[in-house]
């Protein structure tokens, strides 16, 4: 039963339980900035090459430049046809999950998603990517939501976090589902009919909420925000944010780096910055700067600390001088994918501070 074209009923929002709550790992997430403990860290699955990955690069305007260097023969697996590419990601992402663990973080990864689970909606869209963790879950205090992911070779990437969702469940989570959305062909992808709602949009900060809906019709769409709207009900305000055409998601051009300071990419925002973070120290970015080298996706590991892509040292010298304590990490091979570190893990778990 639908509430109105496109849009479907929330189950009810629940009240947590004492059980739960009572937990030493319960799994839980308020704010952007609060110190993460627990994390899923993607992996770079050894999908099939597309014949024409440069034409799909054309075709996806969130694209960096240098989507698909490297690929002039489509139709291999990436390790063959781009062995050197396949291997710098890998290296990338386990150095970001070491980096991790080192600090005390407990670090989780995908499942690898089996060849069956791969060739799930192939006709419409060839790839397979487990990279980006950031999206098909949303957790937001004790609830984990599996979300419903616009491009359609993304919509499989579920699979290799259900284990992970199952355990979060025995530790007293609550698991929703938004209602998948109707699958079409990558190249008839904005016409594509939700509800859709994406990790990437949906950045916590407390009983506020900010939601992006993006212009290009690339990911969430205002059913699925008001899917997420009718969730939680009263106990937390959802904002829309409209995007620029060319982004992908919120968080291409938004991090908040403790109360009251964040990166932003002012031109992704149509129609202005969103009034939460209005008058919050600013640390701006430019939108190619944004969509090319992901320059605002940082991984934020508690107030005032972040870890930023190395090719931005003006960014870490900004924050330096806000008195940010900065982490670079090389991450440019996974970025090619329209992705950076906000967008290569998801908390399961930060602890709440006071304020």
């Amino acid at each position: 039963m639908t509430t109105a074209e496109g849009q479907f009923p929330a189950p009810p929002a629940t009240a947590v339980t004492p059980e739960a709550a009572a937990r030493d790992d319960a799994i839980g997430v308020a704010r952007e900035w609060d110190p993460l403990d627990e994390v899923v860290v993607g992996v770079p699955l050894d999908f099939r090459v597309p014949d024409d990955a440069e034409g799909l690069g054309r075709s996806l305007a969130f694209l960096p430049s240098g989507f698909a260097a490297g690929w002039a023969e489509g139709g291999g697996r990436w390790s063959d046809v781009d062995p050197d590419g396949y291997a710098r990601c890998r290296e990338q992402l386990d150095g970001l999950a070491h980096f991790l663990a080192a600090r005390g973080v407990v670090v989780h990864r995908p499942v690898p998603l089996t060849d069956d689970e791969q060739s799930v909606l192939a006709e419409f869209s060839p790839f397979s990517l487990q990279i980006f963790v950031r999206d098909p879950v949303i957790v937001i205090g004790d609830t984990v939501v599996e979300a419903s992911l616009r491009l359609p070779h993304r919509f499989k990437e579920r699979f290799g976090l259900r284990p992970l969702i199952a355990e979060a469940v025995r530790r007293g989570a609550r698991h929703v589902v938004v209602p998948p959305g109707r699958p079409v062909p990558l190249d008839r992808v904005a016409d594509a009919r939700g509800p859709f709602l994406e990790g990437g949009d949906v950045m916590l900060f407390g009983r506020d909420i900010l939601v992006g809906v993006g212009a290009g019709r690339y990911a969430t769409d205002d059913a699925g925000l008001a899917w997420l709207r009718a969730l939680l009900g009263d106990a937390h305000r959802v904002h829309r944010v409209p995007l620029h055409p060319r982004v992908l998601h919120l968080d291409d051009g938004l991090a908040a780096v403790r109360e009251g300071l964040a990166i932003v990419a002012r031109e992704q925002f149509t129609d202005g910055l969103p009034p939460l973070i209005a008058d919050w120290d600013l640390v701006e970015v430019s939108l190619d700067e944004a969509l090319d080298l992901l320059a605002a996706n940082v991984l934020v590991l508690a107030p005032g600390e972040v870890v930023v892509d190395s090719r931005v040292p003006r960014l870490a010298e900004a924050l330096t001088r806000r008195d940010v304590t900065v982490h670079t990490l090389d991450f440019d091979a996974v970025t090619r994918f329209a992705g950076g570190f906000r967008c290569s893990h998801h908390p399961l778990r930060r602890t709440p501070v006071p304020g």
